[in-house]
C-alpha cells in the first residue's frame, strides 16, 4: 500500500476549491482588506471562517451573484465609515462580511430578521457548551500556522 506524503497539519490541500474561492475573494474590491497572514487567509475565530463559507456556498448554489455580494460588503463597509467614530463599532472585517450576508439572505427571501436572529442566538447558546473545533491547523484553526 502506497503512502502519500504528509502535509503540514496547519496547511490545508489545495483543492480546486480553495483556489475557486480565492478568486472570488480577489473579485471583492479593495484587495487588501481581506485579513492575511504571510499571504494565507487568517481568521482570529472560527466563526469567521464559517461566515466565509457561507456566503460563497450561497453564491455557488445559485442563491445570488457574486457581484451583488460585493456590493453588500461595499455597503456595509461604507455605512461603518460613515457613522461617526464615537458611534461605531471597533473595524472587524467579517463584521462587515457578516451584515452584508445577512442582508442579502433577506433581500433575496431566504429568511427573515428574526429567523436570523433566532439562528445567531443558537449559535452563540451551542457556542457556550462546546470548545470551537480547531485541532489540526488548516482552515478550522483559530490561528493556522499555530
Amino acid at each position: 500500500m502506497a503512502t502519500q506524503p504528509r502535509r503540514a497539519p496547519d496547511r490545508p490541500p489545495d483543492l480546486p476549491e480553495r483556489r475557486a474561492v480565492e478568486r472570488l475573494l480577489g473579485e471583492l474590491p479593495g484587495p487588501g482588506a481581506i485579513p492575511r497572514k504571510q499571504g494565507e487567509l487568517a481568521f482570529e475565530e472560527p466563526w469567521q471562517i464559517r461566515a466565509l463559507a457561507l456566503a460563497v456556498a450561497a453564491h455557488e448554489q445559485g442563491r445570488f451573484p457574486w457581484s451583488e455580494f460585493q456590493g453588500q460588503l461595499v455597503s456595509a463597509i461604507s455605512k461603518w465609515e460613515q457613522t461617526p467614530a464615537p458611534e461605531r463599532d471597533d473595524w472587524e472585517y467579517y463584521r462587515h462580511w457578516v451584515r452584508a450576508l445577512e442582508q442579502l439572505v433577506i433581500d433575496h427571501g431566504l429568511a427573515d430578521t428574526d429567523e436570523i436572529t433566532r439562528k445567531a442566538d443558537e449559535c452563540v447558546k451551542a457556542g457556550e457548551h462546546r470548545r470551537a473545533h480547531s485541532h489540526g491547523g488548516g482552515l478550522l484553526a483559530t490561528d493556522p500556522g499555530h
